[in-house]
């Protein structure tokens, strides 16, 4: 611990560390680090099971690296691809890929098109989530979570953020001092605020906050009256309750609902992707890169080949997400999700936006078997976005037996997408080409997506059927 080695690491871990295999079994996982690069390494912490590193200098520079035009990249660590250009950070993420499919026996499965962010490495989150506490000298301290750790890093001019919602986070570090509202800590159950989540709106500029508190006090209204009053396009405070043990941000009820009340202004902002506008709330799913997700979406239907007569489902519709998009093309669609909140503004998305989508609410496993009744005989083409874990237990038998003539599969886990699609290759089902999508320039996180197809995708079916709620039993 604490010393100095010459390592050249050989690959890539899931979080953007490059890893040196150790003869003992015990792994040096290098911050900043590149596979194939000769590095110096300062070892900052030696574990039972894995070493921790950080890069130096290397006396031979890798051809893909660069200076990280960040100054909070070691210590906050949110960016660990950002000493890579372009061209490096496409490499490392399909090695990724590459990796996770050859470790489900999916070596002969193709990586296809890189698709990179149309708005650039800099600027493109419209999320942010920062957390509340302490410096080492005792003083409140609002920022990303370190690197490796719970303590506190202030971004101020963290550069993937949008303009605005650095200007949020300022003003959020700023009253919360002045304002004396105490970080909450879950295992005394003192102090108050825990995180905050600001979104965005790409087509409007609005933003929506909503502050993550151990309890309620006077001070977070004082809080959002502040706030809106400093940053002019915050149109909504809201907070959420969490006093749980753990990192998790949100507390969800039993039904997977974020409960949020009100502090000031609207529940919603409003975003537009391909012509199609969606309201999102606090605790909803939407994705972080717009210009992205509009690229995303229009292959995943392109991928799916839809006509007219298509029944389109949508699984883990979010708040409209694919099914939206679907309608938009004059296809029959259904989506399914879970919180109700979500269902409740897609289905108003569907009537602001004249289009004709059916959504249910449910658990995706449980309601497959009602709508396999609905659409009986006529093979509909399927999206699935499930959450970064992937399918859960019995979901891709139970979707199978829907016959979709194809699947879309998106996932932000390449370890999770690679089990799944061995499970439906060994229900018959031809995997494709592998598309990679730049949602999160500068991580180690990449989105996909790959069609499957089954028996004879193209062959005639029964008509998509008329507009009516299915509901969960």
């Amino acid at each position: 611990m604490g010393q100095d080695v010459r390592v050249t690491p050989e690959s890539w871990t899931a979080r953007g560390e490059a890893r040196v295999r150790g003869a003992s079994g015990r792994d040096l996982l290098v911050f900043g680090g590149i596979p194939g690069e000769p590095a110096d390494v300062w070892v900052q912490h030696s574990g039972q099971h894995q070493a921790l590193g950080l890069w130096r200098s290397s006396p031979t520079p890798h051809e893909h690296r660069v200076e990280p035009p960040c100054d909070r990249y070691t210590p906050c660590g949110g960016c660990p691809l950002m000493h890579l250009d372009q061209p490096g950070q496409e490499r490392a993420r399909r090695a990724l890929v590459r990796a996770a499919l050859d470790g489900e026996g999916l070596d002969d499965v193709t990586l296809g098109a890189w698709h990179a962010s149309p708005d650039g490495e800099d600027a493109f989150r419209h999320v942010v989530k920062v957390g509340a506490g302490y410096s080492d000298h005792g003083h409140v301290r609002v920022g990303a979570w370190g690197r490796r750790s719970r303590s506190i890093v202030p971004i101020p001019k963290c550069p993937v953020a949008t303009p605005t919602l650095r200007r949020a986070m300022s003003s959020i570090a700023h009253h919360v001092i002045e304002l004396g509202i105490k970080p909450y800590d879950p295992e005394s159950d003192r102090g108050v605020l825990r995180a905050v989540v600001a979104r965005q709106s790409r087509s409007s500029g609005e933003v929506l906050l909503t502050l993550v508190v151990g309890r309620r006090v006077r001070a977070l209204v004082d809080l959002a009256e502040a706030l809106a009053q400093d940053v002019t396009e915050v149109v909504g405070v809201w907070a959420h309750v969490n006093d749980d043990p753990g990192n998790a941000i949100y507390s969800r009820d039993e039904d997977g609902a974020v409960g949020v009340r009100p502090l000031l202004g609207r529940s919603w902002i409003e975003d537009v992707l391909n012509g199609v506008s969606y309201r999102i709330g606090p605790g909803d799913f939407f994705q972080t890169n717009p210009s992205v997700a509009e690229v995303l979406y229009r292959r995943t239907l392109d991928g799916l080949k839809l006509v007219s007569d298509s029944a389109f489902v949508d699984l883990y519709a979010g708040v409209g997400g694919l099914a939206l998009q679907a309608a938009s093309r004059g296809v029959w669609s259904m989506g399914v999700e879970g919180l109700e909140g979500a269902v409740l503004r897609a289905r108003d998305a569907a009537h602001r936006n004249e289009l004709t989508a059916e959504f249910v609410c449910g658990d995706v496993g449980a309601l497959l078997p009602d709508v396999k009744r609905r659409l009986a005989g006529r093979r509909p083409m399927v999206a699935i976005n499930p959450a970064r874990r992937g399918l859960e237990e019995g979901v891709v038998e139970r979707l199978i037996d829907l016959e979709p003539r194809r699947i879309a599969y998106i996932s932000c886990n390449p370890r999770a997408l690679a089990h799944d699609l061995a499970s439906f290759r060994a229900h018959g089902y031809q995997i494709g080409e592998v598309e990679l999508f730049d949602m999160f320039p500068n991580t180690a996180h990449v989105e996909t997506l790959v069609v499957l197809t089954g028996e004879d995708p193209d062959a005639p079916t029964r008509r998509a059927p008329k507009r009516r709620v299915v509901r969960a039993r």
